[in-house]
């Protein structure tokens, strides 16, 4: 049995979550901030695990039997929420398979042309707590991939470009089912350890 934990209960997270409520023999979980909610039907579906995202206490639950995690948050303050996570996994020896994050593209400067950042209104310190999460990814002591997609849409999916670090990204959009199915692909059968990936 494989446990999946998403992190988070954006649209995203939402897609990801309902791709591997299809995968046999696995658990889905979902961890949200207290005033966030999930569609009904997908509530049915998978254990819902709601808390303050900054208290290490609010992981315990949601950490047990070494989940695949996909780290769905978007927005400010996902550094905090890192923390907390990570405080509960090492103070706990909780053991982790591995751990997906979204990102952005923009966070090593390696956008050519004009990155929108949609609800965002202090783009310099967001990209830094962008920064600062991937640092602790990057020394958790678990195999990582970090997903850094342009801006994100509502478009139907289509075959992602996949771009390495320290290439340059160009501006535009991709559309959120592109990016869920690259991290299901990558939660399922693994690949891209130690990355920082671009998708546009």
């Amino acid at each position: 049995m494989t446990t999946y934990l998403i992190v988070g209960a954006s649209a995203l997270g939402q897609s990801v979550a309902r791709q591997l409520t299809q995968v046999k023999e696995s658990t889905v979980r979902v961890l949200h901030a207290v005033d966030d909610t999930l569609p009904q039907d997908l509530a049915k579906q998978v254990v819902e695990l709601t808390g303050d995202l900054t208290k290490e206490a609010t992981y315990l639950a949601a950490l047990q039997d070494n989940p695949i995690i996909f780290s769905a948050l978007e927005g400010m303050d996902v550094d905090l929420a890192f923390e907390a996570l990570f405080d509960a996994q090492y103070h706990n020896q909780l053991a982790l398979t591995r751990f997906v994050m979204l990102s952005t593209a923009g966070v090593d400067q390696e956008v050519t042309g004009a990155s929108q950042y949609p609800g965002i209104n202090d783009v310099k310190e967001y990209l830094n707590q962008q920064r600062y999460a991937a640092k602790l990814v990057d020394e958790a002591e678990f195999p990582y991939t970090i997903l850094r997609p342009v801006t994100l849409s509502d478009s139907p999916a289509t075959a992602p470009q996949i771009i390495p670090e320290g290439a340059a990204v160009p501006a535009g959009t991709v559309s959120r089912e592109t990016v869920a199915k690259v991290a299901v692909a990558i939660l399922q059968a693994g690949g891209y350890d130690y990355q920082s990936l671009a998708i546009c």
